[in-house]
């Protein structure tokens, strides 16, 4: 058991900004956040800091207090993470949530942890400034805490941890430290320039509670002269396969640069897709750059898919407010979507989220989609999923709904996940990001592997 104050960490932050015990906004915090596979967390306050200082010092307080940190960085819970167990300290980081810099020349901007993508959006169209966010589906979560979930978005910079550069942390005793070259005083290249002297550090807070940012530095990419979203009906698994295989040689050569999305029927359905007569998948991308570069692309990816059977080109007048296909086009320009998804209530209100990684390969994404369905069979979940091409990668999303409350009800859900990882590994398919109800499960399935180990003596040296 710990010994806390809550009036210690009411000095911090203000008694307005802190919720205690009994209180019936933590009930709601705990209700939400508390399914947590595998984790032992007694959630006992909620601190909601202002800045950097006054998060450093919540951070100290609780290390000297003997509590685990929870941290949310705001509304959504993308990026959430849990630091230890028994009684636990929220950190509401909703207030940090300013856009500190916007650097137009070279094309980045500098937020605070809380601020999400919405936010960001809002300021470059107040000050009409000719850049594009990239956004994963939810437009509220946190730019920071996409970034060190390894969060994925849909334009050419989708890669979020490959395009964070620079940032502050609060280390878990309390110090402030200043990453990348921002460690060198007066820097003139803290978010111009990802490296420093020496490992690069930023990654130590990638899906780990150990390091919690104050603010962080994100490229951006300009608006070009002409973007050209697309969209192709694949029939059944076999036009995908046939898809899959023909673009693996556009994406490796970033002839296609954004990320191509392939969202499943059931997955569009369960987020209100209006559209009839249409096959098992749904294709979408985008062209960027010069117009007539544009045509030229868009006339050899039209006529390369349109060779293959089962698949047809979509007149984008035809999908008219399909709300699934306003969505991607909104993402794919460059702007946040209109909200996360969601599944109906006879799902369950919630969803947890797990990313496996495979090879762009047309085999590949047909054993990931098998795989997937039997687990879910044996546990009773809709099969709920959606694939990406980005970078080099083929990337399988899997939304596990399920209704908060007690921890049974993430019961199902873990036992899904912990099938999902074992035989997905089996097949050759990794897991690369979860969200906060299986943070622990998916951590221990490294156990005593020597990236285990070395992960453990990393994390032990930095307490």
């Amino acid at each position: 058991m710990s010994n806390f104050s809550i009036d210690a960490i009411g000095r911090i932050v203000g008694d307005a900004n802190v919720d205690a015990p009994g209180s019936d906004a933590l009930r709601q915090i705990v209700t939400r956040h508390g399914n947590i596979a595998g984790a032992r967390a007694n959630i006992v306050a909620l601190a909601r800091p202002g800045n950097g200082d006054e998060l450093a010092a919540l951070v100290k307080q609780a290390r000297q207090d003997g509590l685990a940190l929870l941290t949310l960085y705001n509304a959504s819970s993308v990026g959430a993470s849990l630091g230890g167990d028994g009684d636990c300290l929220v950190l509401d980081l909703s207030r940090m949530n300013r856009i500190l810099e916007v650097n137009l020349d070279y094309a980045f901007a500098r937020v605070e942890a809380g601020a999400s993508f919405a936010d960001l959006a809002s300021h470059l169209a107040k000050h009409d400034l000719p850049l594009m966010v990239d956004a994963e589906r939810d437009p509220n979560a946190s730019i920071a805490g996409s970034v060190f979930s390894k969060g994925m978005g849909f334009t050419p910079y989708a890669d979020h941890a490959l395009v964070q550069c620079g940032g502050e942390f609060v280390l878990p005793d309390g110090a402030l430290v200043r990453t990348g070259m921002g460690a060198m005083p007066e820097s003139r290249t803290w978010n111009v320039y990802k490296f420093a002297l020496g490992p690069f550090s930023d990654g130590l807070a990638i899906q780990s509670g150990g390091m919690i940012p104050t603010q962080i530095g994100i490229w951006l990419m300009g608006k070009p002269p002409a973007i050209h979203p697309f969209a192709f009906d694949l029939k059944d698994d076999d036009a995908l396969a046939a898809a899959i295989e023909f673009l693996r040689p556009l994406k490796l050569s970033n002839t296609l640069a954004g990320t191509i999305a392939i969202t499943h029927n059931p997955f569009d359905a369960a987020r209100g897709s209006i559209a009839a007569d249409r096959g098992e998948w749904r294709l979408f991308g985008a062209h960027y750059g010069l117009p007539a570069t544009v045509a030229l692309i868009e006339s050899m990816v039209d006529g390369g898919l349109g060779q293959i059977a089962g698949c047809r080109k979509l007149d984008p007048a035809a999908l008219g407010n399909d709300p699934v296909w306003r969505e991607q086009i909104a993402l794919m320009s460059g702007a946040p979507g209109p909200g996360a998804p969601h599944f109906g209530s006879r799902n369950g209100s919630a969803a947890a989220r797990m990313t496996f990684v495979a090879p762009i390969e047309g085999e590949a994404a047909i054993s990931m989609m098998k795989t997937a369905s039997a687990a879910l069979d044996v546990h009773k979940l809709p099969l709920l999923v959606e694939l990406s091409l980005c970078g080099r990668s083929l990337f399988q999303a899997l939304y596990l709904p399920y209704e908060p409350g007690p921890v049974a009800g993430i019961s199902t859900v873990a036992a899904c996940a912990s099938q999902l990882i074992t035989d997905m590994g089996k097949a050759g398919f990794g897991l690369v990001s979860e969200s906060l109800e299986l943070s622990r499960l998916a951590a221990s399935t490294l156990g005593s592997s020597p990236l285990g180990q070395l992960q453990a003596r990393v994390h032990a040296a930095i307490k």
